[in-house]
C-alpha cells in the first residue's frame, strides 16, 4: 500500500480507500484479518492513530468489522460500490494505463475532478432537507450542525436531546434526517416512534492537529481540557486517552466556571479546548498553549448523510 502526504486526501482516507479496493478486489476475504494497527503503521511510517482513523472509516462503510484484542476482519458487504461490469472497466483502464507508462494517479486525480463537476451539473452534490444534529449539549451540537452545514452547503440546526421529546410533530416533520452519535441513538428512536429511519449515526473524529501536538509532548506530561460544559469537558477527555495518550495528566475545566481555568495554566504542557473557551484562556495568557478542538463528523460520515439526503441507499437506521 501507497500513502502520499502531496495529495490532496487525508493520509487515513487514502490508506482506507486501498483497503475497501483490496477487499471488493478479493485481496481479503470475508472473515480474514487485516493487518494490524501496528503492522501498518510500521510499513508506512505512519502514527497509529492514523491507521485507526482508517479502520474506523472502513468499519463505518461496512467493509470491516473490529474484535477487541483481535483487530480488524474484512467484511464483504451485499453491495459493493461498483457493478462488475464498472469493475471490468476500471481494471481494463488500468492496464491501458500501464501500457503507455502513464501515471495511475495523476489519472484518477484528472477523473475526480472531472467527475465532480458532472455530478454537479446533474445536482447530485446538492442534498435536499432540514437536518437535526442532536446532541446533549447546545455547545456540542451546534459545533457539528455548523461543521455539516459548511461540508455540505445543507441548512442543519442544533437540537439538545433533553428538548427533542418536547418538540411538537409540526415541528419534527420539517426534518428529514436526525444525525447524532451512535451513544444516543436508541434514546433518540425511542422519542421518534415511527421515525426510527430517520435516525442516522455517526462516527466524531478528534482534530488532527490536536493529536499531532499531543503525539509532540513527553510521557507523563499535564495537560488541561475545558469546553463549555463539564459534560463535553469530559468528553473531551475521554476522547484524548481513547486516541491513546492515557498516560497523560489531566486537569479539567470549565468555562461555565470561570474561576476553573486558571489552574489549567499553571504548568501545562498543551490545553486542549473547545473554540469558546480556547478564547477566554487566550485573554488569560496570550501565550498559552491552546489546541483549539471542536470534534467533527468523520470524511465517512458526511459524504454518508450527503448520499442519504440525495435519495442514496444507506443502512443506518
Amino acid at each position: 500500500m501507497l500513502v502520499d502526504p502531496e495529495l490532496e486526501w487525508p493520509l487515513h482516507q487514502q490508506l482506507a480507500a486501498q483497503l475497501q479496493a483490496a477487499i471488493e478486489d478479493g485481496e481479503y476475504h470475508e472473515g480474514e484479518r487485516l493487518p494490524s494497527v501496528r503492522e501498518l503503521a510500521a510499513m508506512l511510517r505512519l502514527h497509529r492513530n492514523t491507521i485507526v482513523h482508517a479502520y474506523q472509516m472502513l468499519e463505518y462503510a461496512g467493509y470491516a468489522r473490529s474484535e477487541p484484542g483481535r483487530g480488524y476482519f474484512a467484511v464483504m458487504p451485499i453491495r459493493g460500490s461498483l457493478t462488475l461490469e464498472q469493475q471490468h472497466l476500471l481494471q481494463e483502464t488500468l492496464v491501458r494505463l500501464v501500457d503507455q507508462d502513464a501515471d495511475p494517479v495523476a489519472f484518477a486525480k484528472a477523473l475526480w475532478a472531472r467527475a465532480l463537476k458532472l455530478a454537479a451539473k446533474a445536482e447530485l452534490l446538492i442534498p435536499q432537507g432540514l437536518v437535526a444534529v442532536v446532541e446533549c449539549t447546545l455547545e456540542q451540537s451546534s459545533i457539528l450542525a455548523h461543521d455539516l452545514a459548511e461540508r455540505l452547503g445543507i441548512d442543519a440546526k442544533p437540537v439538545i436531546l433533553s428538548e427533542l421529546g418536547n418538540m411538537a410533530s409540526d415541528e419534527l416533520k420539517n426534518y428529514a434526517l436526525f444525525v447524532t452519535t451512535y451513544q444516543h441513538v436508541d434514546e433518540i428512536k425511542s422519542l421518534l416512534p415511527g421515525r426510527s429511519r430517520d435516525v442516522f449515526p455517526c462516527l466524531l473524529t478528534a482534530h488532527l492537529e490536536t493529536l499531532r501536538r499531543l503525539e509532540e509532548l513527553p510521557p507523563n506530561s499535564k495537560i488541561g481540557v475545558a469546553c463549555v460544559s463539564w459534560e463535553g469537558t469530559h468528553r473531551l477527555t475521554e476522547m484524548v486517552q481513547e486516541a491513546g495518550f492515557s498516560e497523560l495528566t489531566v486537569v479539567e475545566g470549565t468555562g461555565k466556571e470561570p474561576k476553573t481555568l486558571p489552574p489549567l495554566l499553571d504548568g501545562t504542557a498543551l490545553i486542549v479546548a473547545s473554540s469558546p473557551v480556547a478564547e477566554i484562556l487566550v485573554a488569560f495568557r496570550p501565550d498559552a498553549p491552546v489546541a483549539i478542538d471542536d470534534r467533527t463528523f468523520t470524511e465517512g460520515a458526511v459524504e454518508s448523510i450527503r448520499q442519504r439526503l440525495a435519495g442514496g441507499h444507506s443502512d443506518h437506521s
